[in-house]
């Protein structure tokens, strides 16, 4: 048996993150090689629209580094390697403070969903799932996660096949039974169609971290003729998955 989750919008909140990444670039413009702020946010949302046009199969958030050889091309008449990676290294500088600091923000809910995590572990193999590069998600991961949580990692890079396709799911499902094992993730398309095309029981999120001080209950929905959970945070599909392993509601 398994617990399948995203990293992305399902452990943390990437996409906030994201945006204050790229606010933090623009304030450090001109430390990065821009004469401001206006020119790197300017030439970022236009080569950023222009690999959107360009590539619109592919997912944007693993284009970034392809954003700044476009920008340097723009800004230095062709390639340059080192302003390539410094707008790269700065970029995962920001967003690996961002993971911290959102975890300060969000300290007791997350700790509750790491306490949820540390029970479920013991009885059930947790498999992180994701589309992104291994790269990537594993420096993600060094701040996200303390050592005690055990799990285990697949990514599309390692997988040749990104999700919705059953190849990665049953990669990461590694021969348990799909009918006794779960997924939680925040894409209907990526997540809840992939793996309800498996047969696992599947819950979409609305959201990492519930807004507000009430929760609301999981809602049964259905996509494609087929039946999935919405919940309102990561720590209520946590908490049903528990219920359902130990016969009790934890709270």
């Amino acid at each position: 048996m398994a617990v399948l989750l995203d990293l992305d919008n399902t452990l943390f909140d990437s996409s906030k993150i994201y945006e204050a990444t790229i606010r933090s670039m623009e304030l450090n413009a001109k430390s990065l090689g821009f004469s401001s702020g206006k020119e790197f946010k300017k030439l970022y949302d236009s080569v950023r629209a222009e690999v959107k046009k360009e590539l619109p199969e592919n997912p944007v958030n693993r284009l970034r580094i392809l954003y700044f050889k476009k920008i340097s091309e723009l800004l230095h008449s062709g390639i340059n390697p080192a302003f390539i990676l410094k707008l790269d290294a700065a970029y995962f500088r920001f967003f690996l403070e961002g993971i911290k600091n959102w975890k300060k923000e969000n300290s007791k809910e997350f700790k509750r969903i790491l306490s949820l995590l540390k029970e479920l572990q013991a009885v059930q193999n947790i498999v992180l799932i994701t589309n992104e590069s291994l790269r990537t998600q594993v420096l993600k991961l060094s701040v996200l996660l303390p050592k005690e949580i055990r799990y285990s990692l697949v990514t599309s890079e390692e997988s040749g096949a990104e999700k919705p396709s059953p190849i990665i799911f049953q990669k990461a499902l590694k021969g348990e039974d799909p009918k006794k094992s779960y997924l939680i993730g925040d894409s209907l398309q990526d997540d809840i169609k992939g793996s309800l095309s498996l047969g696992l029981e599947t819950f979409h999120l609305e959201a990492p971290i519930a807004s507000g001080k009430k929760r609301s209950v999981l809602e049964k929905k259905s996509l494609d003729g087929k039946s999935y959970w919405q919940s309102p945070d990561l720590a209520s599909a946590l908490n049903y998955i528990l219920s359902l392993e130990n016969g009790n509601l934890v709270l």
